[in-house]
C-alpha cells in the first residue's frame, strides 16, 4: 500500500461519521411530522365523534325535528377533552317550533362547556346567539291567530304590515316591535303608510298581534337589544346563563 492510498483510507474513515450525523436530524424531522400528522388526524376524528354525540343529545333533549349542526371550536380538541372543559361549542338549528311559532334559524354559541357522563349532560357557563324569524314564518304565526297579513322590513327596525281591515279595506302600517315575558314579541302599529280610505292620521290596532314564542331551546331568552329587521326577516339576540343541558332537558344551575 502506498502512502497516498493509506492517506485516502484514513481520510475516508475520518469523513464517515459526519455523513451519519447529517442523516439523523432528517430522520427525526420525518418522525415528528408523521407523529404530528397522526395526532391531527386523531384529534379531528375524535372531535367529529364528539360533535355528532352533542348534536344527538341536543336534538333529543330539546325536542328538535332535525339534528342540529354542531362545531367545537379551537384546536387541539384532545387537550380540551382531557380537561373536560370545552371553550366554545356552536349549534345551528333550523325549523325550531315552539307554540306553533317557527324559528327559521337558531344559532347558539355555548361558552365554557363542561361535559360529563359520556357527553350525556353538560354544564354551560354562558349561551348567546340569534334567532331568525323569516317574514313568511311570522306571517304563519299571525295566520294561526286569525290575522291575515303580509310582512316586510320597515325603516328603523320597524315592520311594515299590510292587511285587509273590515270597513277600511287594504291598509299598510308601520309597526314597532316590543318584547314581553316568556319570549313574547308584540307588533303594534305606530304609523299609517297607505290606506284605501282616508284615515286622517288615525292609527288602527286591527293589524296588531303578538308572537308567543315561549321557551326556546336551552332556556334562551330573547333580548330587546340588537333586535334587527332585514329583507330576510326579524333577527333577535338571545342569551342564557348557567344552564345544565341533559339528555332529558335543561335546568338552571
Amino acid at each position: 500500500m502506498t502512502s497516498e492510498e493509506g492517506l485516502d483510507q484514513r481520510h475516508g474513515r475520518a469523513h464517515s461519521p459526519p455523513a451519519r450525523r447529517r442523516r439523523w436530524p432528517t430522520r427525526l424531522a420525518i418522525t415528528l411530522l408523521v407523529l404530528a400528522g397522526l395526532f391531527v388526524a386523531a384529534d379531528r376524528i375524535t372531535v367529529g365523534i364528539a360533535e355528532s354525540q352533542i348534536a344527538k343529545r341536543i336534538q333529543q333533549s330539546q325536542n328538535l325535528e332535525s339534528k342540529p349542526s354542531v362545531t367545537i371550536a379551537n384546536f387541539p380538541f384532545l387537550t380540551q377533552l382531557i380537561g373536560m372543559k370545552l371553550d366554545k361549542v356552536s349549534v345551528d338549528a333550523r325549523g325550531v317550533v315552539r307554540n306553533n311559532v317557527r324559528v327559521t334559524d337558531l344559532h347558539v354559541d355555548l361558552n365554557g362547556v363542561a361535559p360529563s357522563d359520556g357527553f350525556k349532560e353538560a354544564d354551560v357557563d354562558h349561551l348567546s346567539g340569534t334567532a331568525l324569524f323569516s317574514w313568511t314564518d311570522m306571517e304563519s304565526a299571525a295566520a294561526a291567530q286569525g290575522v291575515d297579513v303580509t310582512l316586510a322590513d320597515g325603516p328603523d327596525n320597524t315592520v311594515q304590515i299590510t292587511g285587509n281591515v273590515p270597513g277600511l279595506g287594504k291598509i299598510t302600517v308601520q309597526s314597532k316591535l316590543t318584547l314581553g315575558p316568556d319570549n313574547r314579541l308584540q307588533l303594534t302599529a305606530s304609523k299609517i303608510v297607505s290606506s284605501s280610505v282616508g284615515l286622517s292620521g288615525r292609527v288602527t290596532s286591527a293589524l296588531d298581534f303578538p308572537i308567543n314564542v315561549g321557551q326556546l331551546p336551552m332556556q334562551l331568552t330573547l333580548q330587546m337589544a340588537n333586535m334587527q329587521t332585514s329583507a330576510d326577516g326579524l333577527r333577535v339576540f338571545a342569551e342564557a346563563d348557567h344552564v345544565l343541558v341533559t339528555g332529558s332537558g335543561v335546568s338552571s344551575n
